[in-house]
């Protein structure tokens, strides 16, 4: 596991710096549209293991965000988050398959997450002559990458190797302009993805694709990741003096 953390923790920091050297390319004529930060909250597993209930086994979450502002109700957003997911099943209940009766399973795995996602605001916000544009409530959806060590191999052969799979983000959130330099938010966000072993760790009495015996469906295939969290941004280069006005 810390050799995972490591590659990890080095990823992230890769991807935040790349980041920064990105946007701050962007021409100086968008000097008031360039916001920089880290974002701290919560993540957790949806999949078999959990299929409904929110925050079950919820790990801390950690990363960084840059944000382009195209205008007052368009950004553009990139993440790089960092967490643990977990789940767990407890055969002792009675539900499980008859044929692996009384058989417990549990995983717990580190993953990467980075994702550029569009944010659409509802109101007006931070524009550069309404000195009141200071809230809005939005929605954010794009595309994404997940990076985990995947298990593979026969019964008893057991290996892992890196992989990075597709996901799609999408969430909800609200942010706060508390002044010309400053911004903080909330958002709570999900990763769908197209592959059904992120809480598949090894051999063992349960699969737990489908613990539950119901087979192959819509409804129970494929796992899904969870963030919430809250962020702190900062425009990151100075202002024309004409932006001013409004504020």
């Amino acid at each position: 596991m810390y050799p995972l953390y490591t590659k990890l923790k080095s990823l992230v920091i890769k991807v935040v710096l790349l980041i920064v050297a990105v946007f701050g390319t962007v021409n100086l004529s968008a000097q008031d549209r360039i916001e920089l930060g880290g974002t701290l909250g919560v993540a957790y597993y949806f999949g078999d293991l959990n299929p409904s209930m929110q925050f079950l086994n919820s790990h801390l979450a950690v990363g960084g965000i840059g944000r382009y502002v195209f205008n007052d109700r368009l950004a553009f957003k990139g993440m790089a988050m960092y967490t643990n997911i977990s789940g767990s099943y407890d055969g002792s209940n009675g539900r499980f398959v008859e044929s692996t009766p009384d058989a417990n399973y549990s995983f717990s795995r580190s993953i990467g997450d980075f994702s550029g996602q569009f944010e659409f605001n509802f109101l007006s916000y931070d524009h550069k002559f309404i000195a009141s544009s200071t809230f809005t409530p939005y929605l954010s959806a794009g595309l994404g990458t997940i990076f985990y060590n995947r298990i593979e191999g026969d019964v008893g052969n057991n290996a892992s190797k890196p992989v990075f799979i597709l996901s799609l983000p999408f969430g909800v959130g609200a942010k706060y302009k508390i002044n010309k330099w400053v911004r903080i938010g909330a958002e709570w966000s999900f990763r769908k993805t197209f592959v059904d072993d992120l809480d598949y760790v090894g051999d063992g009495g349960v699969d737990p694709s489908d613990p539950y015996g119901y087979g192959n469906t819509m409804t129970h295939n494929n796992d899904w990741i969870s963030f919430a969290n809250v962020y702190v941004t900062i425009s990151m280069l100075k202002r024309k003096t004409r932006c001013n006005g409004g504020y």
